[in-house]
């Protein structure tokens, strides 16, 4: 694939996508209400969620073709240069966000409630946010490979296979009775929720330190200044879990701003500020091929850093189309991959460009997570709530 032609499918890939959600948007605009007018104070992270989202699903198209035509789950046939450096910053940049997004939005809400967190109901909510997607996405795995594999019907390496499937990566998602690369079938996605998940159980502990502003900001540079130690001296920690964690410990400390230099934030919302989000992302992309390393991560924190205070980088992350991406995007994440499984991959094999099949599959990734978000994660999120609300105050 020409390194012209990547550029213009990224950007034919994005238009779709856009222009699909505007229609979906005109169509159920009514189930987005509260989502899209509601008073969030973080309506710009919601812009950026959405858009993460978006550009991991593109990210993965292009993995998509390549294994569809050559058999190997890579981008290497692009040949190298910046459109695979955009494409692989496309996904990993992103999922650095999603990282930030998640640290921002928690340490911020126990900062605002410090000693009052109820533990039981986080967890609650989390399960019924989470869990009942997933569940669905994995046994749509299960279901492709059973129509698909040739081999003779055994029930108990499908029992075995799909119980390692539902614990979120965490003990890996082995090929589902030897069909091979299973774990392309979800975009192999299922990993970054175990670093989710860690995170989650470790807030009770990290929750010691926001009870105040000195509290919080010990434990953030604390866990900077290991972060750094751990790097210079080698220690042996897998680089991509350093990076995944530093990404963790950034949006921490974006929400410490947040909550303690409000002033300091505020001057962030300007235009100027703007043009410094999107320059960043350019020096990260001219600068560094690897998404996944320390001066990256940390420019692209910088950027999350001036989003978080409320920029919407000239207006494009509070447009409704953006919220209702940002509404729908767990479900575009978990749900790309198998609708690149079932319709983008067989259009590949079958001789049709890159251009008609992503045509004809983005808009079904938009619609599918519009139904999903509607009738699978808001349910289940009001399910939550439901049962948080009739939970007992004192109930830990």
């Amino acid at each position: 694939m020409e390194h012209s032609f990547v550029l213009f499918n990224i950007v034919l890939a994005a238009c779709l996508a856009f222009g699909f959600a505007t229609v979906m948007n005109y169509i159920s605009g009514k189930s987005f209400t509260s989502e899209i007018e509601g008073n969030q104070r973080f309506d710009t992270l919601d812009g950026l969620r959405g858009l993460a989202a978006l550009s991991v699903a593109i990210h993965h198209s292009f993995f998509f073709f390549g294994y569809a035509k050559y058999g190997k789950w890579s981008i290497n046939y692009i040949g190298g240069g910046y459109p695979q450096v955009i494409i692989d910053y496309l996904g990993k940049g992103s999922v650095s966000m999603f990282f930030m997004i998640t640290a921002f939005l928690f340490w911020g809400k126990i900062l605002c409630k410090a000693e009052k967190v109820d533990w039981i109901d986080f967890y609650i909510k989390r399960f019924f946010r989470i869990v009942p997607l997933y569940v669905v996405v994995v046994f749509a795995a299960l279901l492709y490979v059973l129509i698909n594999i040739k081999s003779k019907f055994e029930l108990f390496p499908y029992v075995r296979d799909t119980f390692y499937w539902l614990t979120f990566d965490f003990f890996g998602t082995p090929n589902i009775n030897g069909f091979p690369n299973s774990y392309t079938i979800v975009s192999g996605v299922f990993w970054t929720l175990s670093f989710e998940w860690v995170f989650y159980f470790m807030l009770p502990v990290l929750s010691v330190f926001a009870v105040s502003k000195k509290s919080s900001a010990f434990i953030v540079c604390t866990m900077f200044a290991v972060s750094a130690f751990i790097f210079y001296f080698n220690i042996g920690i897998r680089f991509w879990t350093q990076i995944h964690v530093l990404c963790f410990i950034i949006g921490a400390a974006c929400a410490h701003l947040y909550k303690f230099y409000p002033d300091f934030m505020r001057k962030l919302k300007s235009p100027d500020f703007s043009v410094i989000a999107i320059a960043l992302l350019g020096v990260c992309i001219y600068l560094f091929d690897a998404p996944y390393s320390h001066a990256p991560t940390i420019l692209i924190g910088i950027t999350f850093l001036i989003v978080s205070c409320g920029n919407s980088v000239f207006g494009i992350l509070k447009l409704r189309v953006m919220k209702m991406l940002g509404a729908i995007s767990f479900s575009v994440y978990l749900l790309h991959g198998i609708t690149y499984t079932v319709i983008f991959s067989p259009l590949i094999k079958s001789g049709v460009s890159y251009q008609a099949a992503i045509t004809i599959t983005i808009p079904a990734i938009i619609a599918l997570s519009t139904v999903s978000y509607l009738f699978i994660e808001k349910k289940f999120i009001s399910k939550g709530q439901a049962i948080t609300a009739k939970t007992p105050a004192n109930a830990m």
